[in-house]
C-alpha cells in the first residue's frame, strides 16, 4: 500500500493540473476573435477544448487512485489569471506552453519519486504522457500563427 506521501503527492498534482492555465483558458476564455464575432468556433478554441478532455480524463484516473485509497481529495483553486483576459490567441498559446513545461517537468519530478508505487507512477506516467501530446500540440498552434502577432501583444500585462 501506498505510503501518505504519495497520496499527498498525487493531490498536489491534482490540483496543478485541474487549475491550470489549460483549465482556465477553457473555462474562462479570456480571449476573443474576429471568427467567433461571425458566429464560427475558432480552431484553437477546439484544440484547447480537446487538450483539456484528454487532461480531464486523466485527472478522473487520478481521482479514483485517491480515492480508492481513501485520501482526501482537493481540487484547489485558480490562480489569479485575471491578467490573461483580453489577450491575442497567439500570446495565450505562448503563456500555456510555458505552464505546459513547468507542469512536465513536476510530472517528471513526480514519477521519478514514485518507483515504489507502481499504480501511482503508471497514472503519473499517463499525466505525462498526456501532457508531452498536449505541449506539442500547442507548439503546433504556435507555428501555425502569423508571424508578428505575439509583437502585437507587448502591451498585455505579463
Amino acid at each position: 500500500m501506498a505510503d501518505e506521501n504519495h497520496s499527498d503527492l498525487l493531490n498536489r498534482l491534482l490540483v496543478h493540473l485541474y487549475r491550470g492555465l489549460l483549465m482556465y483558458a477553457v473555462e474562462c476564455w479570456p480571449w476573443s476573435s474576429a471568427a467567433e464575432d461571425e458566429g464560427v468556433e475558432p480552431p484553437e478554441q477546439r484544440a484547447i477544448e480537446t487538450m483539456a478532455a484528454r487532461r480531464q480524463q486523466g485527472l478522473a484516473r487520478l481521482v479514483d487512485v485517491l480515492s480508492r485509497r481513501r485520501a482526501a481529495v482537493d481540487f484547489g483553486v485558480y490562480p489569479d489569471n485575471s491578467h490573461l483576459h483580453y489577450v491575442s490567441v497567439d500570446f495565450l498559446i505562448g503563456k500555456l506552453i510555458t505552464d505546459q513545461e513547468r507542469l512536465i517537468a513536476e510530472l517528471e519530478a513526480a514519477k521519478k519519486g514514485l518507483t515504489g508505487d507502481p499504480e501511482a507512477a503508471r497514472t503519473v506516467g499517463d499525466l505525462l504522457d498526456t501532457e508531452l501530446e498536449n505541449a506539442a500540440q500547442l507548439r503546433a498552434l504556435k507555428a501555425k500563427s502569423p508571424a508578428g502577432a505575439v509583437a502585437d501583444t507587448k502591451h498585455n500585462y505579463e
